[in-house]
């Protein structure tokens, strides 16, 4: 059962996210087109300044689901319906502090401008409408979470792609007949409250007893442990908004506007990529939830090494794929040679997705099993040298300077202190053996991505038909080579026999 409902969760979120890619690459390429890359740039720091506020979620979300896992079990309805209820408190005042604080914000917001554009009104309220999209995502939303813990991630999927789909046309269409920016934003408000009340109608129609108003306090082991984990996930969640929502904030006051465009042009592709593996995993998040409540360790550890080799396989695949294939696209497919970033910061973009997406296999095992407190204090430390590194890196090498800070602060903290808490307190033994993988990892993937590059550098040329020779190259190349190294290990066996089990049952 938890194969079919991974595989099915997998499915949703794979053929989604396509048509989510899809629909970025139409939404940037019209907004360039129509309006200017300072739009692009605007909306890249907008957004990184709201994910800083959404700080004050805390992290909770993570923490209450992970409660769900054990009642969600036993079938204990009036104990899902009391953290439920919690939950919907918790993430109402979550969405009115955004409104509030994004809000008070306003007048400070050109503090992070460099080079304040003259082609852009209204900068204000294009920024107060940011805000009101972040604060609604927080209203009603909630019951897509709990649909999700029942392993029916699918559903919650569907229901974004469909609305995502919908709000992508409207918007594109208002934004070639009126070239009004404001209008485009406004639509993206109203698709989100469509989205969020209907994924509540849905998880109402499917769990009725949602709807029941209940009485009952959450029980105090379950209330004990959110606080607890919640405490935990306040550092982590400082961590990850601070690696990965400042870097556009930090070119944009000391490089400017068109440096977070060009930027971001590239990271909606890398991002692309990371989320459309991500979700594999996370269609798998809760099936590992429930392996870890009723497996033994041993078929855990067993599991876990299968994972990390998938997870190798997929983002040594992906990053050749976007080393070699991100220029070109641009240049030839996309946008033209005059929104091209140099090879070495290509390279680090890659190397930078590398080194964060190998951590993905970890976190799905160590949130799973609920530990977030074992490891608290990791982003705080990961938080403080990404942004020493990357403020005093920017200032020397602009945009390179702000990918290595993460490249960084990634390699000296979460890469060894993740897998370390999860082998510790998760599997009771030592981290070593995962370590000296690790490192076996990283010499393949630089080999491939180094006999990949070399194959299409015989193509000199950028145009069509090469651009297709270098996709043939950059897709079939990196798996043969893993296929050669790695099919006499049990976990590729592991892997393909999961696979043909998952395609039996299918066909």
């Amino acid at each position: 059962m938890r194969l079919e409902n991974s595989a099915r969760n997998i499915k949703a979120a794979w053929l989604w996210q396509i048509m989510h890619i899809l629909c970025q690459f139409a939404t940037r390429t019209v907004i360039i087109k129509v309006l200017t890359i300072e739009y692009v740039g605007l909306s890249g720091l907008f957004s990184n300044v709201l994910t800083m506020l959404s700080l004050a979620e805390l992290g909770i979300g993570e923490a209450i689901v992970f409660s769900l896992y054990g009642p969600i079990a036993r079938r204990d309805h009036q104990v899902i319906s009391s953290i439920m209820k919690f939950y919907q408190k918790i993430y109402i005042c979550v969405g009115i502090f955004i409104a509030v604080a994004g809000f008070l914000l306003t007048p400070y917001i050109e503090f992070f401008i460099k080079d304040m554009p003259d082609n852009i009104p209204d900068l204000q309220l294009i920024y107060l409408l940011f805000v009101a999209n972040s604060a609604i995502s927080y209203f009603f939303s909630y019951k897509g979470t709990f649909i999700t813990a029942n392993q029916k991630n699918h559903i919650v999927v569907n229901n974004d792609g469909i609305t995502e789909l919908a709000m992508v046309i409207c918007q594109i269409a208002a934004l070639i007949l009126t070239k009004n920016y404001i209008l485009f934003l406004a639509i993206g408000i109203l698709f989100i409250l469509v989205r969020n009340i209907r994924i509540t109608l849905i998880a109402n129609r499917n769990y009725p007893y949602l709807k029941d108003k209940t009485t009952e306090k959450m029980p105090k082991d379950i209330f004990d442990s959110i606080k607890k984990n919640t405490l935990a996930m306040v550092f982590h969640k400082i961590g990850t908004i601070v690696v990965f929502a400042t870097d556009n904030v930090i070119l944009s006051k000391f490089v400017g506007l068109v440096s977070v465009g060009l930027y971001t042009n590239y990271h909606v592709i890398t991002n692309a990529v990371v989320v459309f593996i991500n979700k594999f995993f996370n269609a798998m998040a809760a099936s590992v939830g429930n392996l870890a409540v009723e497996a033994d360790v041993e078929r855990q550890e067993n599991v876990f090494d299968s994972m990390c080799f998938l997870n190798f396989w997929l983002y040594v695949f992906s990053c050749c794929c976007l080393f070699n294939l991100l220029n070109p696209f641009t240049e030839v497919i996309w946008l033209g040679e005059e929104y091209l970033f140099t090879t070495g910061i290509v390279l680090l973009i890659v190397v930078k997705t590398y080194v964060t997406g190998m951590r993905v296999s970890v976190q799905t095992f160590k949130n799973a099993k609920g530990l977030y407190w074992q490891n608290k204090f990791m982003p705080i430390g990961e938080s403080i040298v990404n942004l020493t590194a990357s403020i005093i890196l920017v200032q020397y090498f602009g945009v390179s300077g702000v990918i290595l800070g993460t490249i960084i602060s990634s390699l000296v903290t979460c890469v060894w202190i993740e897998p370390r808490v999860l082998y510790r307190h998760g599997f009771g033994k030592s981290p070593a053996a995962y370590y000296i993988k690790y490192v076996k990892y990283f010499i393949v993937f630089a080999f491939i991505m180094a006999v990949t590059y070399g194959a299409n550098s015989l193509i000199a040329e950028d145009n069509l038909l090469t651009f297709i020779a270098k996709c043939l190259i950059s897709a079939v190349l990196p798996n043969i080579l893993i296929i050669l190294i790695y099919f006499r290990t049990k976990d590729f066996k592991y892997v393909k026999d999961a696979a043909i089990k998952v395609l039996k049952r299918k066909f």
